[in-house]
């Protein structure tokens, strides 16, 4: 995600049901901690109705909790009751994993929240709940299936049928009048495309200019992509205003105004390895996701289109000038923020974040020794959750440097440092 999008981040009023079904013998009972394994869902665009199986791990205590946000529950395949947004359900303590089918209606939404009666879904950062029953824990990963139908004539529905281990947020669709355009093959097999509205064709081939050699350079230089064999934007209509893009992986979402740039498609795409391929432990380790991914577009267009990845750096540069000091970048804590009324949504996770590994890079005095170390990373993390502190960790591991210092200046520090080479 980049953070120009234009968000507006409001909590949807409750749904609920107007009771639970009759109690069979147990109690529905809170358990958040009840790990969802997978997810299967299917949607009818035009009746505005879904279905979920959700597959629970087993657990030692009873219970489960679902994120359901507004939807208008129809069924539940065991007794459940619904309170402020959240669904709670009767199960017992299981050494066996357990599935419960939900049935439901949801509502359109205007504020980037949901299902926009445009046709796009967005759920970041944890609005999972206004689709479908969710975690919204960015550290909580689930397989996903997906169905699309309803879909009115002369539209195309784009979305993925299956998605590896991902962050709830990470599933969406989009349908609207689309051509799609097939980019390349990278030389690991990975087809790229792109699907653009009508009025769109030449900005989404500007931006995707570079975009199969940078997926290329990813999948040689930081690990095998893990979510499919087809990748690539999609140009979403957000309207006026509605800038950047989002991490759908595989086929992630770029706001019509920003179609014709390089750098949002790269950056997308580098998603399918930070953000998405790894999760983050928690919102406060929002720069793994973003300062991570934003420097990992311009290292990559560094090398396969050069001259556009300094102009990418010197946008960064631009942009850096502009963040307030006291902006928050890696807040020292897990789980005690949110993301947006705590203000941790800013540029200044992503560029700050993104001249911390500049200056690590610099100081180690080749740029191939951070990427090795951020393959590595991938290569332990992939399909799993983890934190800032770790990545610090594992760059000392591998080259012998402490970032701490460097750390503090960029990621903690309320005074902004001058570009350049880690002390």
């Amino acid at each position: 995600m980049r953070p120009a999008l234009a968000v507006i981040l409001v909590a949807a009023a409750c749904g609920d049901d107007g009771g639970s079904q009759p109690d069979a013998g147990l109690a529905p009972t809170a358990n958040l901690a009840r790990e969802i394994l997978d997810t299967q869902l299917a949607f009818d665009v035009t009746g505005l109705t879904g279905t979920a199986t959700i597959l629970f791990a087993p657990s030692d205590t009873p219970g489960a909790s679902l994120e359901v946000g507004d939807l208008m529950i129809d069924s539940v395949s065991v007794p459940h009751a619904v309170t402020d947004k959240v669904m709670t359900l009767a199960l017992p303590a299981s050494a066996a994993e357990t599935s419960v089918d939900v049935t439901f209606h949801y509502l359109h939404h205007a504020n980037f929240d949901g299902v926009s009666s445009k046709g796009y879904s967005l759920l970041w950062p944890y609005h999972c709940g206004n689709l479908f029953p969710c975690h919204s824990d960015p550290s909580d990963g689930t397989t996903f299936s997906l169905a699309v139908t309803g879909v009115p004539s002369g539209s195309t529905a784009v979305y993925p049928t299956m998605v590896s281990e991902a962050p709830s947020y990470q599933i969406a669709f989009s349908v609207d009048t689309y051509t799609e355009v097939s980019l390349g093959t990278t030389t690991a097999g990975t087809q790229l495309v792109v699907w653009h509205r009508p009025t769109n064709a030449a900005d989404a081939m500007t931006g995707s200019t570079n975009l199969v050699a940078a997926f290329d350079w990813f999948e040689k230089n930081i690990g095998p992509y893990r979510f499919g064999n087809k990748a690539g934007t999609v140009d979403a209509n957000w309207g006026r205003g509605g800038l950047g893009g989002m991490e759908h992986h595989p086929f992630w979402h770029i706001g019509s105004e920003s179609l014709d740039d390089q750098e949002t498609h790269v950056h997308e795409a580098a998603h399918g390895w930070y953000g998405g391929g790894i999760r983050i432990q928690c919102w406060e380790d929002f720069v793994l996701s973003e300062g991570t991914t934003t420097y990992l577009a311009a290292r990559a267009l560094d090398v396969v289109a050069p001259s556009v990845g300094t102009a990418v750096w010197t946008g960064y540069t631009s942009e850096l000038n502009g963040i307030q000091g006291a902006a928050k970048v890696w807040p020292q804590s897990c789980g005690a923020i949110d993301i947006i009324e705590d203000d941790l949504f800013s540029n200044a996770p992503y560029i700050r974040g993104a001249f911390f590994y500049r200056g690590v890079a610099q100081k180690l005095g080749d740029p191939v020794l951070l990427d090795q170390v951020l393959a590595a990373f991938y290569a332990e993390h992939a399909g799993k959750a983890a934190t800032m502190q770790q990545m610090l960790d594992k760059i000392e591991a591998m080259t012998g440097y402490d970032p701490t210092t460097c750390a503090d200046m960029w990621l903690r520090s309320t005074t902004k440092p001058t570009p350049g080479p880690c002390p």
